[in-house]
């Protein structure tokens, strides 16, 4: 499986603009706590919440040590999650999440390694999530 195009071109423009990936977060963010989704979606909704938390921690500067490529692959999966109307139209009852619950599962799994270094650096959720501090900048 791969990102579709669309995903992984804007992914790894908004990774050259932080300023652009923090928008992105933030809607990102407020899309995945506002899902009312099946008990099966749930994990994948928790996997996604720390993909965020790892952008939001690149974007500050706090958190450095992941490859460029799986940012891509990252930002990629949040791009396609705030698309609405992707494989399967997010205003479909039930089944709208099932396509971005889907690439997010698969980028999960590609990115394994990764989100588990993430997780074994990452202080606190409030912490990573910056709430408690500002985000920082990286310009």
């Amino acid at each position: 499986m791969k990102l579709p195009r669309f995903a992984h071109a804007r992914a790894r423009r908004l990774v050259e603009s932080p300023r652009k990936l923090r928008s992105v977060i933030e809607k990102a963010q407020r899309k995945q706590e506002s899902a009312r989704t099946a008990h099966s979606l749930k994990r994948v909704l928790a996997e996604l919440k720390t993909m965020l938390h790892l952008m939001q921690a690149w974007v500050g500067g706090k958190y450095t040590n992941v490859s460029n490529a799986n940012l891509v692959l990252i930002v990629g999966a949040v791009v396609y999650f705030l698309v609405p109307t992707d494989l399967v139209p997010d205003f479909i009852p039930a089944f709208g999440l099932v396509d971005d619950a889907a690439v997010i599962a698969w980028v999960v799994e590609a990115v394994t390694d990764e989100l588990a270094k993430f997780k074994e650096w990452r202080p606190t959720d409030e912490e990573s999530t910056g709430k408690s501090r500002s985000v920082g900048s990286r310009a």
